[in-house]
């Protein structure tokens, strides 16, 4: 916000010069309501921001810190503000309206205008540019900007050493447009490690496999003396399973600002996609992940015949419904 006040400052020193108010009288007095205005503006934005840390931000960091366990991937991406983002990036005074009395303001209106149409329906948002934890931070806040700075370096740890190789960037991204997409841990995927000091050198849970009858009942049960011993079952070592939530600007016919993008959010809840998230498969890049072990093939999708076919069947059922809906049968 200093850039902003900066340059609101700039602004009205260059409107009450002399020279600018010899042609057109009044241009000071505007320009003093102005920046009131833009300052009030400032300030209020730096207080709700203080305000929701004290409140929110603070309690939300002591519940993670006494966790024990990582359940999401980056927090800062799962984080991020998209009010603040746009209250920051997008407002009036930033996008240049004035309430300068000229012509020559008025004629360029409709060009500013432009500016703010494009953020309702064509730019996505976030964007190639957008980095989580700065975009969305208003950096007058101190207490929230080092809530984010400590946010940042737990996340430049992975959930375990070999998650880029599992979970690779280029398939699913979390910066620029993708910095608010993020992994969520939704279980756990049994590995072929074989041996408790490997399992936790990959960050990994080694799970002891304890017998299912207390001693006493064993003592209990007779058994024949030529029968063969159980095998006693090995433990196991597994490592986290996540879902990716991609929550890039999806849009609608190559329109991607926020009225689209919200638009494609709500046509997204419909039956066919519920049935492929409850089934566990991807949803337009999203949804929960398959279990890795070694090279996967990411374009395989075992469950399209079977999902293609559920399709089919839902259709038909439909049209059946409305056809004895249309007749009263």
């Amino acid at each position: 916000m200093d850039k902003l006040a900066n340059k609101i400052s700039a602004y009205r020193r260059h409107e009450c010069r002399r020279s600018s108010n010899k042609k057109t009288p009044g241009r000071c007095k505007a320009a003093t309501i102005y920046a009131n205005k833009a300052n009030k503006f400032i300030k209020e934005t730096i207080e709700n921001s203080v305000k929701d840390t004290n409140t929110n931000q603070i309690n939300l960091y002591n519940a993670r810190v006494k966790k024990t366990e990582r359940d999401i991937y980056p927090i800062l991406n799962h984080d991020f503000d998209y009010k603040t983002a746009m209250i920051k990036n997008n407002n009036v005074f930033k996008l240049g309206f004035t309430n300068q009395p000229t012509v020559s303001n008025l004629l360029t209106q409709s060009v500013k205008l432009k500016k703010f149409f494009n953020i309702l329906v064509n730019d996505a948002y976030p964007n190639n540019k957008t980095v989580s934890g700065i975009d969305d931070v208003i950096q007058q806040d101190r207490k929230k900007t080092d809530l984010k700075n400590t946010y940042r370096a737990y996340d430049n740890k992975l959930p375990y050493p070999s998650f880029k190789k599992d979970y690779p960037e280029c398939r699913y991204k979390t910066t620029g447009k993708y910095s608010s997409s993020y992994f969520i841990k939704s279980g756990v995927c049994k590995t072929k490690i074989k041996n408790e000091p490997e399992c936790k050198r990959n960050k990994f849970k080694w799970v002891e496999n304890k017998s299912k009858f207390p001693k006493i009942f064993k003592n209990m049960i007779k058994t024949s003396s030529t029968a063969k011993p159980v095998e006693k079952l090995n433990s196991s070592c597994y490592k986290p399973k996540y879902i990716y939530i991609d929550n890039s600007a999806k849009g609608l016919f190559g329109k991607k600002g926020l009225q689209p993008s919200m638009l494609n959010d709500i046509m997204s809840i419909t039956p066919d996609k519920l049935f492929h998230i409850l089934a566990g498969n991807n949803v337009e890049g999203g949804g929960i992940l398959p279990c890795p072990e070694g090279f996967i093939n990411y374009n395989e999708n075992p469950y399209h015949k079977r999902n293609k076919n559920i399709i089919i069947l839902l259709t038909v059922l439909f049209s059946l419904f409305i056809i004895l809906k249309i007749y009263k049968i």
